[in-house]
């Protein structure tokens, strides 16, 4: 009897059912469904062989208990292509005509089993060729491949909806099942359709429903992945649940406390395992995700982990001296989607680790609003960044000594799709906070560069152009060597360009800055200290670092005319900046009388609205080629 492909392929089918049901199963849409076609294929198998079995013994039953198996196992046949169908129709319940589709190929199924049932069918035999024949099967090859035609159109015409690795993982089972089915239908004795449909659930089981990529290794809790699916199939199907972020991340910046975590962390899982009602996850490093279907399981939750942080493990050794944060969101209905509620959770556990406070924060709609305007700016950033919307605008320097303008700063502007400006402070922290500002930074200097290069601006009196660094930027390994380059690409003097920095909280990124200062000055780069009197300015970052000019900045020139103390403080640094043989500038000088002040005492250099608001490269230039140098 030729079944060996058949029972090959039935081996195979059924350690791919005990791979399934051995591990943690999320009992998704696409998980059930999957398993639906894997029991249809089992069947098929089971009565394929059955048949072969029937039919060379086919003198020993009754004619109709023959038919009987025979075409049951056609309409197996038939029925898988059907639950395939299904299946891959998960990613599309939301298109305009799903529910007609679904009717449709449910009544498709019906007929063809009233249709394999009713017609006659024949049986061949010789040697080892063994198969079936007549209009039954006909009507089982027609409506099988309608089955997996269908399929692959709306794989085609729904690419776009439909998930991209289950479309390719379909489309290659569909593909071999109708390569198969061709081939036995011209070729009835090469039994080639089980061993397909075998082939076919292996890719599916591997590309898509494997449960060991839903597995934490560490823990043997399910895994972020998991958690994003199952909380996109909720979404599709508009389920409520509650998430509950427990994070010991802000603990990994001390290496023994990590390991401290790392010792606990059975006892921990298993707690975590037995919480009522929950399904707990386990995120990257100490971070686990409990996700509840109602609010009061989710509470009585977080009582529980709080309890047991406060009271049992705060005592009972060393090593549970940790003290977690939580982040909770109450109903996913704030959250527009899976991903959004995904990045949500990390928003708001970033900020409490930089703030170190341990406090429940529950995530409410001013903060889901927050969170869309910075990802609305940042998109803003993105296109601009790729359009070729991001611009430089140069406000003048006066300098005192010359009685002309000697400089100008560099200040990155954004220019919206309808030509309006978008101001700064909108865009400057969202880019910090999202890295982009080292793109930003490096797009503001290039364009600076072309201005140097394109503009001979010692004809306009110009020596040097100011352009700010980021802290972001101060702390990349890789600043002086990619600045130097793009100097050396549009053949730039580097002492035209003056790098303006701002002081770094860390002593590693100090001493990357300070690398990164020295290799740029020795190629003949200089720089300044921006925002003196801003924040945490102090003479004793001056002393450190390599700067020739020292940037005073709005506030602190500002209080030097409102505020009798702020007067003695900055002529005090003025002093002995001064002294240190280093250069001043003033900013935020705005009327007259506050310029002759600051020209009288010995401030070197002058910049503020006084002067000019920061202008376009055009109108700038227009700006000092009218002044000719600057007269009180």
């Amino acid at each position: 009897m030729n079944i060996q492909m058949q029972f090959c392929g039935l081996l195979i089918l059924i350690l791919l059912l005990y791979f399934c049901l051995r591990q943690k199963a999320l009992w998704m849409a696409t998980e059930k469904r999957f398993l639906h076609t894997l029991f249809v294929a089992i069947f098929c198998e089971c009565f394929d062989m059955l048949s072969i079995v029937a039919i060379v013994y086919r003198e020993f039953l009754p004619g109709f208990v023959l038919a009987l198996i025979c075409k049951t196992y056609l309409v197996s046949l038939v029925a898988l292509g059907y639950s395939c169908y299904v299946y891959t129709s998960v990613d599309l319940r939301d298109i305009k005509n799903a529910r007609f589709l679904a009717v449709s190929s449910r009544l498709g199924m019906a007929v063809a089993m009233v249709l394999i049932y009713v017609l006659p069918i024949d049986y061949f035999h010789e040697g080892r060729k063994v198969y079936t024949l007549g209009p039954s099967v006909q009507a089982t090859y027609i409506f099988a491949l309608l089955f997996v035609i269908s399929n692959i159109y709306r794989l085609i015409r729904y690419r776009k909806l439909v998930n991209q690795k289950r479309a390719h993982a379909i489309g290659m089972w569909m593909g071999m099942w109708m390569v198969a089915t061709i081939i036995q239908a011209f070729n009835n004795a090469m039994l080639l359709v089980g061993f397909a449909t075998a082939l076919g659930m292996v890719v599916l089981f591997f590309e898509l429903e494997n449960p060991e990529g839903n597995m934490d290794r560490e823990t043997g809790l399910l895994n972020s992945h998991a958690l994003l699916e199952l909380m996109k199939h909720k979404y599709a199907d508009g389920q409520f649940f509650s998430l509950l972020l427990v994070s010991m991340e802000q603990y990994q910046r001390d290496t023994e406390e990590m390991g401290k975590i790392d010792s606990v962390m059975p006892e921990l899982v298993s707690f975590f395992s037995a919480i009522p009602n929950a399904r707990v996850f386990k995120r990257v490093e100490h971070d686990f995700v409990f996700l509840f279907s109602d609010e009061d399981a989710l509470r009585k939750a977080l009582d529980m982990v709080q309890s047991r942080f406060a009271g049992e493990w705060k005592d009972k050794t060393a090593a549970f001296l940790i003290e977690p944060i939580y982040t909770v969101l109450e109903d996913n209905s704030l959250a527009a989607s899976a991903e959004e509620a995904f990045r949500i959770l990390d928003v708001c556990k970033a900020h409490q680790v930089d703030q170190d406070d341990n406090q429940v924060v529950f995530i409410n709609q001013e903060m889901i609003d927050e969170h869309r305007g910075k990802e609305h700016i940042a998109k803003i950033i993105r296109n601009a960044m790729a359009e070729d919307r991001v611009e430089v605008f140069y406000q003048p320097i006066y300098g005192v000594q010359k009685k002309q303008f000697v400089s100008a700063e560099a200040l990155v502007r954004i220019r919206n799709t309808d030509g309006s400006i978008l101001p700064p402070g909108v865009f400057i922290p969202v880019a910090e906070e999202n890295g982009s500002i080292l793109r930003l930074g490096e797009i503001i200097f290039e364009k600076a560069c072309q201005f140097i290069v394109n503009n001979n601006l010692r004809e306009y009196g110009i020596h040097y152009i100011e352009i700010n660094l980021s802290i972001e930027q101060c702390e990349d390994e890789a600043l002086a060597e990619r600045y130097i380059r793009i100097m050396e690409q549009y053949q730039v003097d580097p002492s035209f360009i003056n790098l303006e920095i701002t002081e770094t909280g860390s002593i590693k990124a100090r001493n990357i800055l300070l690398r990164n200062m020295q290799r740029l000055i020795e190629y003949g780069v200089c720089f300044s200290l921006d925002d003196f009197g801003n924040g945490e300015s102090n003479l004793n970052y001056i002393v450190d670092m390599p700067v020739e000019i020292i940037k005073f900045d709005r506030d602190m020139t500002q209080a030097y005319f409102n505020k009798e103390k702020a007067k003695f403080v900055m002529s005090a640094a003025r002093n002995m900046i001064q002294e240190m043989g280093l250069h001043i500038v003033s900013e935020g000088v705005e009327t007259r009388e506050q310029f002759e002040h600051l020209a009288k005492i010995g401030i070197d250099y002058i910049q503020g609205y006084y002067f000019s608001k920061p202008l376009p490269a055009e109108e700038f230039l227009a700006f000092v080629r009218a002044q000719g140098g600057y007269k009180k």
